[in-house]
């Protein structure tokens, strides 16, 4: 059984971004939240977080019903393409870490964790705030991921 602690989101899956409606209809409470130590990356129609220090990540914290934690996290463990049963396959990682709320206090929450050889090449995202980067852009990257189900795919090519 997974533990059943919050989520860390910073992307495709803060309120209003194309894939918050796998966690929304779920949710207990949201929180403002930066991952210390992190830097973010334009991976295009997603951004990829990646342990690097001196940088920080901007995001929310989510807390989701008992009752329908198992769901949620297989459904976000899928659009991510990560395996519980291959932790170190390539990819995106669930790793529990430490993140600091709004209020300075911190948590320890699940967080969706690139590798840094997946984000050569690609361009830091300025302030590691994705909701600012990608205003503008909300309806191509909502048009790109209607027609995708997860990022592994996406993520295999891009390294072929």
């Amino acid at each position: 059984m997974t533990e059943q602690i919050p989520f860390f989101v910073y992307g495709t899956l803060l309120p209003g971004q194309p894939n918050d409606h796998l966690w929304q209809e779920n949710a207990v409470t949201q929180e403002e939240a930066v991952f210390v130590n992190g830097r973010l990356y334009d991976m295009g129609f997603y951004p990829m977080l990646v342990e690097e220090a001196g940088h920080q990540v901007q995001g929310m914290v989510l807390t989701v019903r008992p009752d329908a934690y198992v769901m949620v996290v297989q459904a976000l463990d899928n659009l991510e393409g990560f395996d519980p049963l291959k932790p170190d396959a390539p990819g995106y990682r669930r790793v529990a870490r430490e993140v600091v709320l709004g209020n300075g206090r911190s948590v320890r929450a699940w967080v969706y964790m690139g590798q840094s050889d997946y984000v050569e090449g690609y361009f830091p995202i300025a302030g590691g705030d994705w909701r600012q980067h990608a205003d503008g852009k909300l309806d191509d990257m909502t048009d790109w991921w209607d027609g995708i189900d997860t990022v592994l795919g996406n993520i295999d090519e891009n390294l072929t």
